[in-house]
Parts: structure tokens; C-alpha cells; sequence
């Protein structure tokens, strides 16, 4: 079987790739609310909550998925750069915490595939080489310290871990994201603010998912750490252009603002930029 834990933006595209390549019994779950999908599921897909916070959540998840292997997907996290920042110990009963509990609580795992981020590089100096797997990581920001903590923590258990870059795409369920906030300003013909830095090897939900099932099934021996990130660096304005050309807007609504001056959004510091090999 296949358990997709926290099915959120990513795990929700994930799900939709795994549908198209597999009848294998797949458990999706989810912390609060289930959010409504835009896509039709077989019956084969079962959807459970769990807070991998809840010892109970996850003892009732072990009971339920008992006797079968499988192979894990796991998306759960407190990702919010700033959220972290101003409640670090909350994050941290989730990303750090909450990771150690379901190891220890759900058996019966053949593979075990951890979503992480760029974040655990730290910046991108002018003229380095974009960043290996095998490079020292060294994170700006507590998000980034506690997902490579969490990684150690894969690591250690024998399992592969995916440092996803940024991703942006449409949701596949009711709660909109930031790229379905944008392309609904631009359509409106509201104009939208976007940062000149922030430059990342951006990549769309659509192809990290097909690339993220592709390589958990692969018959190769993967390395422990993996890049899953796109070619091009794009910052937040270039990303913001490729927006407004999806939501056929004009490039004037889209408008620029230096780094210094977007700096004013943030309450915790964020690397300008994080170049990936992708190789």
C-alpha cells in the first residue's frame, strides 16, 4: 500500500500521478479539515486524519494500515518561514517531533520518501557552483535548521529524502494558494507586487510530483539525498511574468519591487538566492 502523509498542495498532485500509474491501495491523510479535490478518486484512495503530533492519530493509523508494507510518502510540516520563526517550538513538535513519533509508531515501512527544501542550503554566494546534495548545508533561517534536522532523522533510518525547490502551481482542491490568488488578481486586472530576488530553480507542482513518483519507483539505487528542482533560476518578478502569461494578463500588472523594499513582508531572514544542481 501507499501512505501519502499531510496530502497537501504537493501530496494532492502526488495522489494524482499515483492514480495514473498504479491500482495499489493508497491512504491519503490529513491534519484539520479535508479539503474537497478537483479530481475524481477511485476507491481505492482512502482518506484518514491524522496529526502526526497525536500519538493517538497515529496509533489509530498503525492499526489501520497493519499487516501491510508500504511505502510512505511524507509531505507533513510546519512550512511557514515566518510561522516558524515566531513559534519555533510549535513548528518543531511537527517537523522534528512529529517525524521522530511516526517512525517510531507506524510499522511495516518499505520506503520512506521526506519532502525538504532548498531552505537546508543557506545562500547562494555570487559565482558559486549551484548546490550538490553532497555540499555542507548551512541554513539562514529556523525552517531551514529544523528540516535538516528532520533529514539526519530519515537519513538515519535508512530512508530518501527530496529537497524540493520552489514550487508553484494551481491547487487541486477549495483552498487556493498563492499562484491561484495571482492569477485571480491578474485576470481582475489588479496588479500584483513581486520581488526582483528571491531567485530559485522554480518548478511546477505537475512536474516535482511526476519526478518525485518517478524516482520512488524507480528500479535504480537512489542516492540518500536528491534535488528535485526545474532549469531555469526565476525570481519572484520572473516567476510573477510567466503567471500573468498563464492568466493571459498583461506584463504591465505585474510589478517589480527590489529586494530591500520587499524585505518589509518578511519577519524572518530568507536566502536571495539558492541555485541547485539538478544533476
Amino acid at each position: 500500500m501507499i501512505l501519502i502523509v499531510g496530502c497537501g498542495f504537493l501530496g494532492q498532485y502526488v495522489l494524482k500521478e499515483l492514480i495514473s500509474k498504479t491500482n495499489e491501495r493508497i491512504v491519503c491523510t490529513y491534519n484539520s479539515n479535508r479539503q474537497s479535490l478537483k479530481f475524481e478518486t477511485p476507491d481505492t484512495v482512502v482518506f484518514k486524519k491524522c496529526d502526526v503530533t497525536d500519538i493517538k492519530d497515529l496509533l489509530e493509523l498503525n492499526e489501520y494500515c497493519a499487516g501491510e508494507e508500504k511505502t510512505v510518502f511524507y509531505f507533513a510540516a510546519s512550512h511557514n518561514i515566518d510561522f516558524v520563526f515566531k513559534n519555533p517550538d510549535e513548528a518543531r513538535s511537527v517537523n522534528i517531533d512529529g517525524l521522530k513519533q511516526f517512525l517510531e509508531t507506524v510499522k511495516g515501512i518499505k520506503s520512506f520518501f521526506f519532502a525538504s527544501t532548498d531552505c537546508v542550503y543557506g545562500e547562494s554566494k555570487p559565482g558559486q557552483a549551484p548546490f550538490k546534495e553532497t555540499d555542507k548545508c548551512e541554513p539562514i533561517n529556523e525552517y531551514g535548521r529544523q528540516k535538516l534536522e528532520a533529514e539526519s532523522i530519515v537519513l538515519n533510518n535508512g530512508f530518501s529524502v527530496f529537497r524540493f525547490s520552489l514550487l508553484y502551481g494551481a491547487s487541486l482542491c477549495e483552498n487556493n494558494n498563492f499562484y491561484d490568488k495571482t492569477v485571480a488578481s491578474l485576470k481582475e486586472g489588479k496588479s500584483v507586487e513581486m520581488i526582483d530576488g528571491l531567485a530559485r530553480n522554480a518548478i511546477s507542482y505537475q512536474e516535482a510530483a511526476r519526478l518525485t513518483v518517478s524516482l520512488a519507483f524507480s528500479q535504480k539505487q537512489l542516492p540518500p539525498v536528491l534535488n528535485i528542482c526545474g532549469e531555469s533560476l526565476l525570481t519572484k518578478y520572473e516567476l510573477g511574468l510567466q503567471i500573468a502569461k498563464v492568466a493571459d494578463a498583461s506584463f504591465d500588472l505585474v510589478k517589480i519591487i527590489c529586494y530591500a523594499e520587499g524585505e518589509k513582508f518578511f519577519e524572518e531572514q530568507r536566502a536571495d538566492t539558492v541555485l541547485l544542481d539538478k544533476s
